[in-house]
């Protein structure tokens, strides 16, 4: 979310000046715990949308990279909403269950 969102939609600006208030917070604590991630035992199959205009693609590989058992599909041909979107949540699923199967298409 960006800062001008809360100016141009008006359906957040009753909300700008709790966004303000948060965006100028420095203490938040850590979004993860990496050594549990580092453990994780289970298999991880993850999206990441390289033009994604929510997520930084640096932040999502560096976030994969440190869970243990996990496999990403990577693509600049969806983005942010593709498991909901029409038409390209199928392609996603297909993706992911090939990384399962651990085939390459």
């Amino acid at each position: 979310v960006y800062p001008s969102m809360f100016r141009d939609y008006i359906e957040l600006r009753n909300l700008a000046p709790v966004a303000d208030i948060l965006a100028q917070m420095t203490d938040w604590p850590s979004l993860y715990d990496t050594e549990r991630l580092a453990s994780n035992e289970v298999p991880v199959y993850a999206s990441i949308y390289v033009d994604d205009m929510y997520v930084s693609y640096d932040f999502a590989r560096e976030t994969a990279s440190k869970i243990k058992n996990c496999k990403t599909f990577i693509t600049n041909a969806m983005y942010h909403d593709a498991i909901g979107a029409a038409g390209k949540s199928e392609e996603v699923f297909k993706q992911l269950f090939a990384l399962r199967e651990d085939v390459m298409d």
